[in-house]
């Protein structure tokens, strides 16, 4: 997988592609895994279905895990401003990562997350916090940003950095 570079910008504004892209580098330097795998990626200014980003770790027999991820960016492919409000696309995110979940994710080590932009990862954590019904499916968040010489990076935000 490529890592993936644009120019860097002060007030880091993404959109969902460039988010996409900056968790792809994160799980490209997660850990020691053998077997680190793009299983799909959505093209939002293609308006695509499904989860918009699959990722497969595994070692070398093929045990791990596979992430599905739901990405929103806070500005558009032609570089204005989202129209919606944060809220509601990330309450959007919400319920596509929970319409996703089939099985239960202890017993097939499937782990469930949301991407945005790192700049709203704290409105993102008030308003899940307390959620119980999001901690007990463990639901991650993953903050997408530009880093001073302009890769995407992504930070990854565990249940117990989430939830009360």
């Amino acid at each position: 997988m490529p890592h993936i570079r644009v120019p860097f910008m002060k007030k880091d504004l993404l959109t969902e592609n460039e988010v996409i892209d900056a968790v792809v580098n994160y799980f490209n330097t997660k850990g020691r895994t053998e077997v680190k795998k793009v299983v799909s990626r959505a093209d939002a200014s293609q308006k695509e279905h499904g989860v918009d980003l699959q990722i497969k770790l595994a070692n070398a027999k093929g045990n791990g895990n596979k992430y599905f991820i739901e990405a929103k960016g806070n500005k558009r492919a032609d570089g204005t401003a989202m129209r919606s409000t944060f809220n509601t696309n990330f309450r959007w995110a919400i319920s596509q990562i929970i319409l996703r979940i089939k099985v239960d994710s202890t017993k097939n080590n499937y782990i469930y997350g949301i991407a945005i932009p790192d700049s709203e990862i704290e409105r993102a954590k008030n308003l899940i916090h307390d959620n119980w019904a999001l901690k007990t499916l463990k639901i991650r968040l993953y903050g997408a940003r530009h880093t001073e010489n302009g890769d995407l990076e992504a930070i990854e935000y565990l249940p117990s950095d989430i939830y009360n």
